[in-house]
């Protein structure tokens, strides 16, 4: 019997580290024994892309899993996906597209197990966030079955900056997202952040990420599935 996880990193704002994050969770998640595989859903298939350099800048070394380009353009296909998704093992991570208005992505949040949603402290971002939550609790509204659970992780934290006044409207900020998912640990904006790859976690990047992936794999796979690998 087939037991697969699906996860989608999504958000409706550009440059709030989706990509980065859904490509360092992919190294995280094979570091703890859990068989993954990456599709990538954004039109700009940066991981697609970027797995395609890694091959070149790293031909001695072994990937670790599959990525994979797909459209979405038609829903059709999307849930012809996400139905042959459901036969796989392991774990499937989906990085989406940020246009809300492309019809394939209703049955791809549907059919998803969870959604990280990462978002930064500032007012574009909250409010983009703002508008993207409210997508998926209509979503739930109008398809009954749907039982996606969602985790808010705060990207690019700078924590030098932000009066006193902001931190205490980014802090019931994400009182207010704790009504609807999970919040997790901060992720602080680090140059190592940007010089990720698919083939790996970094030292230091692996410190930056920890806290927020434990508390993403905790919730989802219990504290006793560490370094469990998927048969």
């Amino acid at each position: 019997m087939s037991e697969v996880t699906i996860i989608t990193f999504a958000n409706q704002k550009g440059g709030v580290g989706k990509t980065t994050l859904c490509t360092l969770f992919a190294n995280y998640l094979v570091n703890r024994g859990k068989r993954t595989i990456v599709i990538d859903c954004d039109g700009q298939q940066t991981i697609f892309e970027k797995r395609k350099a890694d091959y070149k800048k790293y031909p001695d070394q072994k990937e670790k899993y599959k990525v994979q380009a797909f459209s979405i353009a038609d829903p059709e296909n999307v849930k012809n996906l996400m139905k042959n998704l459901r036969q796989l093992n392991g774990v499937v991570l989906i990085d989406a597209p940020g246009n809300l208005a492309q019809q394939g992505l209703i049955p791809l949040f549907v059919q998803t197990d969870y959604i990280v949603c990462p978002y930064q402290y500032e007012t574009t971002s909250i409010n983009s966030t703002v508008t993207f939550l409210g997508f998926i609790l209509q979503l739930k509204k109008r398809v009954q079955s749907m039982v996606t659970k969602i985790f808010f992780i705060v990207n690019k934290h700078d924590k030098r900056y932000g009066t006193e006044r902001e931190k205490k409207l980014w802090a019931e900020t994400d009182e207010q997202w704790s009504k609807f998912g999970i919040v997790t640990p901060k992720i602080e904006q680090r140059v190592e952040m940007q010089r990720y790859n698919t083939m790996g976690l970094m030292d230091t990047q692996k410190s930056i990420v920890t806290p927020a992936f434990d508390c993403i794999y905790d919730n989802i796979f219990g504290e006793n599935g560490h370094g469990k690998e998927d048969k």
